[in-house]
Formats: C-alpha cells, sequence, structure tokens
C-alpha cells in the first residue's frame, strides 16, 4: 500500500534537514556524528525516492513525510547547529583576553530572583508574632501527696 504524501511536505523536511546539516558542517559548526551523518543520508535517500522516510504507521502520521522520532532529531541537529552560530557572536574583550568575552545582541534574564537583598522582610506577617508567650511553671521538687475528701461516699 503506497502512501500519498504532499510533495511540499516532502520538499519542507528535505530542506530543513540539508540546511540543518549544512550549518552543522560549516567551518564554524561543530561537525556532524557518524551517526548523524548516517542518518542525514539515509532520510535524505528515502525522501527523494519515497516522498516519506517511514513506512510504520504507529511511528507518525501518514500525510507528514517524517517520523515523529525523525523530525526530533532533524530539530536536534538544527539546534546544535544555532547553538554554535551564537557562540561565534561572541567577541574579545578590549585587552584581547579570550576569558572575559561579552555577548553580542541582548541577553535574556531570568524573571527568577535567588538572592535577595540586605534588609529585605517579606510582606506577610508571621503568625508567631501575634500570639502572647505560655507561662511556664517553675518546676517544683515536691512530691504528690493523697488527700481525703471529706464528703465523699461510704
Amino acid at each position: 500500500m503506497k502512501r500519498e504524501v504532499d510533495k511540499r511536505k516532502t520538499q519542507k523536511a528535505l530542506r530543513k534537514l540539508r540546511r540543518a546539516a549544512e550549518a552543522a558542517t560549516a567551518e564554524e559548526g561543530p561537525g556532524l556524528t557518524t551517526w548523524e551523518k548516517d542518518f542525514v543520508e539515509g532520510v535524505t535517500t528515502r525522501l527523494e525516492t519515497y516522498g516519506s522516510a517511514f513506512r510504520d504507521p504507529g511511528k507518525g502520521r501518514l500525510e507528514e513525510a517524517l517520523s515523529a522520532r525523525q523530525a526530533q532529531v532533524t530539530r536536534v541537529i538544527e539546534k546544535k547547529s544555532r547553538k554554535t552560530k551564537a557562540e561565534a557572536k561572541v567577541t574579545p574583550a578590549k585587552d584581547g583576553s579570550a576569558d572575559l568575552a561579552k555577548r553580542v545582541g541582548p541577553r535574556r534574564m531570568s524573571s527568577f530572583k535567588t538572592k535577595t537583598k540586605p534588609g529585605w522582610k517579606p510582606r506577610g506577617r508571621d503568625i508567631n508574632d501575634d500570639s502572647e508567650p505560655t507561662p511556664t511553671e517553675p518546676a517544683t521538687s515536691k512530691r504528690p501527696t493523697l488527700k481525703v475528701i471529706p464528703g465523699g461516699k461510704r
């Protein structure tokens, strides 16, 4: 049973795969491992030959050219190549030292603050501030004694 896959989706998958592989193997790129090279070659061959890189319907949507796992591996290769492009935008400091390099472009800052300023207090109230301290009875060394209460049962 032959599946009908839209040619545009096949071409889009081929383009993404090739761009990711070219960016990773570029001069500034991290390069591809042997497994990744084999993956790119195999998937490219199947896409060009059959229009789809997988056959089992349990591995992905039938109208797509790549299975879910193949699409994920392609995204990982893209991310790997993008990461090195951002690292390539690092400029050395004025004195030429590489360890003092500064990033070019906007820097993402986290909104989660881990350090607090000195003298900072929370806005809420502490429940223990409102209660009265409980008086403690002094410890006595007397032994308890038994008393007879008059008017008891006879």
